[in-house]
């Protein structure tokens, strides 16, 4: 999901509940202004009274909305769609609202009032929903929003009718690359990825091998890139897949992780909430370690360096300094020493490589704080920093190095598809197993990719918390 596509789903909510209010809003006064039409008033109830009790109500609707994919939209998908699930989920309000008229009558001051706010709501919130339509593919025409999109070209009147949609920027979609089928398709996708890089990959080709197809959902998945095709072009792999429809026409998108679209925003809200929390809790410490760090040796509290984050895209990570300062690596430290220190240590520990990762034992450069900063992983506090700033989350893969990342394989990749984690699966497997196979990390990774949800989170953070106060192992195998 774009993020123009979230703001559009984000600003639906309060004009969907805008939209009931007001319908209660009117029914109410249509109500009083037809004693004549309807029969005389029976119910004693002020305005702001009825108004308290739509604000009771419309939260519950809204709920069933969101329930029924009403804010899980794409710009993409046709209006037809949202009319009937408004029309649905305030069918089911509404009748739910009359369940419970039969039973107390004192819920509800009105039956009227409960037919006009049904009928008034379907025309208002569809109304405003309409409007923010417009505005998106008027944005669209204007190129804003669109999802670009590598397209794999197919024959037959199906397929070339949905290409014609495609190429079409009012329904959302900007081609940026059309390829043909070929034994080079992979080499040229990733030629064009570089040359201009797309959200999406849509494959139209009934004549792509199933081997070949599969080929491409791995190039979509390490590049953290949406996957769709007609329906019937193979049979796909277990993963996280969704049903669209263009233009009447269905197609299956393969989702590279449910932390697309609402999960990555709740991800993040949690993320915000979480780190701040933490930042104002271990603050005292914070201050009780810098002092600690300033006695034991000279140099700077923080100790900043890069780190490769979500899409390869690079990021300053701070950490408590456990090093001296002139052995520590980085042009405002040890500089040529330190580096050549660092080359001299990894080359000594090879015996200890795991893949592109290379664990040094006994490191000569940590200091005697240090040694108790890294043991406890309190060197690792001002992450929570990283994490309310956005450059990392609470939970997700270990930051990674760039140079590892230039020696990950390409089906490494996809651990770089979403941002760093103080904590994981990885950091947790790592405390009862710290020569993990490099292969290992790289699945647990994945799957914590392929399964995320705010539980999950939360279970990684119990965790690893009970593993830091209390260095208890996790009975659960990762």
């Amino acid at each position: 999901m774009k993020k123009t596509e979230l703001l559009f789903n984000l600003i639906s909510i309060p004009v969907d509940a805008l939209a009931l209010l007001g319908a209660g809003i009117i029914a109410y006064q249509i109500r009083y202004e037809s004693d004549n039409l309807v029969g005389p008033i029976l119910f004693e109830l002020a305005l702001p009274e009825f108004i308290l009790i739509l604000i009771k109500v419309i939260p519950i609707v809204l709920l069933i909305f969101a329930l029924l994919g009403l804010y899980s939209l794409r710009g993409t998908r046709k209006f037809l769609f949202e009319f009937n699930r408004v029309t649905i989920g305030l069918t089911l309000a509404a009748f739910i609202t009359v369940v419970l008229f039969f039973f107390d009558q004192s819920i509800f001051p009105s039956r009227f009032i409960i037919l006009a706010v049904w009928l008034i709501s379907i025309a208002l919130v569809l109304f405003g929903r309409l409007i923010l339509k417009s505005i998106q593919q008027a944005l669209f025409a204007k190129g804003y929003g669109l999802h670009r999109l590598a397209l794999i070209n197919g024959s037959g009147t199906e397929a070339e009718f949905i290409q014609s949609i495609l190429r079409n920027h009012k329904f959302g979609y900007e081609v940026v690359a059309e390829l043909h089928n070929n034994p080079n398709l992979l080499a040229e996708l990733e030629t064009a990825y570089q040359k201009q890089p797309f959200d999406e990959i849509v494959q139209t080709n009934h004549n792509t091998s199933a081997e070949d197809n599969l080929t491409l959902v791995a190039f979509a998945r390490q590049n953290g890139l949406q996957f769709s095709f007609v329906p019937n072009l193979f049979e796909v792999q277990r993963n996280i897949i969704e049903l669209n429809n263009l233009q009447g026409i269905p197609i299956i998108g393969l989702k590279n992780t449910p932390l697309d679209g609402w999960g990555k925003l709740i991800k993040r809200i949690s993320d915000i909430i979480i780190s701040f929390i933490c930042l104002i809790i271990t603050s005292p410490l914070f201050l009780i370690l810098a002092i600690a760090i300033k006695l034991d040796s000279k140099g700077p509290v923080i100790y900043s360096a890069e780190r490769c984050g979500a899409q390869r895209k690079k990021f300053k990570f701070f950490k408590l300094r456990s090093m001296y300062t002139h052995l520590s690596v980085g042009d405002k430290y040890g500089k040529d020493e330190a580096r050549a220190l660092y080359l001299e240590l990894m080359k000594a520990s090879e015996e200890n490589k795991r893949g592109p990762l290379t664990k040094i034992k006994e490191d000569p450069r940590v200091t005697k704080i240090g040694r108790f900063l890294r043991r406890t992983k309190l060197d690792e506090i001002p992450q929570f920093w990283n994490v309310f700033i956005g450059d990392m989350s609470m939970v997700g893969p270990r930051p990674h190095l760039p140079d590892e990342v230039e020696q990950y394989r390409s089906s490494n990749g996809r651990i770089l598809t979403i941002k760093p984690g103080i904590f994981g699966f990885t950091q947790i497997a790592q405390f009862s197993w710290p020569t993990l196979p490099f292969d290992e990390e790289v699945r647990l990774d994945t799957y914590y990719i392929e399964n995320w949800s705010l539980l999950l989170d939360m279970q990684v953070l119990v965790k690893s918390l009970l593993i830091l106060f209390w260095e208890k192992k996790p009975t659960d195998n990762y």
